[in-house]
């Protein structure tokens, strides 16, 4: 604390010897900027508060409509009136499905909260977002469903 004092007294005396307040707003503002680096690299952790199974961090990737393989795509057709949590494994590749059913207008978007995995098994997390301009909706019923592609791997899969 002593040291932070004395870097702002410096910076004050500094200013009032040039005569301009640029000086200080310039050492204040690299004093902030260095704050900011060292509390926020103290915050950073790769595991998230709370996780206390060993869980990491799965790479996905998200999947467009029209990238979907054709199996996969035809079960998201048929099942798309209700809600779907599934998996499908296509060669090397793993895709894991969450759709929230019907919606009642158009504009709805999905994001993932959390996709981890321990030993056993795979999580996924998402939530749907309504839509964000009212005004711009669609009135038509919507079916939002995203689709994650990862590496297959031989694990149980839980979609929340």
């Amino acid at each position: 604390m002593c040291a932070e004092i004395k870097f702002i007294e410096k910076a004050k005396q500094n200013a009032a010897a040039a005569g301009a307040g640029d000086e200080m707003r310039r050492w204040i503002g690299m004093l902030l900027c260095v704050c900011l680096m060292i509390f926020g690299a103290a915050g950073c952790s790769t595991e998230k508060d709370g996780n206390t199974d060993g869980r990491s961090e799965v790479e996905f990737t998200v999947v467009n409509p029209d990238k979907i393989p054709e199996e996969l795509a035809q079960e998201i057709e048929n099942n798309k009136q209700g809600e779907i949590r599934m998996s499908y494994t296509d060669g090397g590749k793993m895709y894991l499905v969450r759709g929230y059913g019907e919606q009642k207008t158009g504009g709805y978007s999905i994001s993932v909260v959390e996709c981890t995995e321990n030993e056993n098994e795979i999580y996924l997390d998402t939530r749907l977002l309504g839509p964000a301009n009212q005004d711009q909706i669609s009135k038509e019923p919507s079916y939002p469903c995203l689709v994650l592609m990862i590496e297959a791997r031989e694990k149980e899969v839980k979609i929340q």
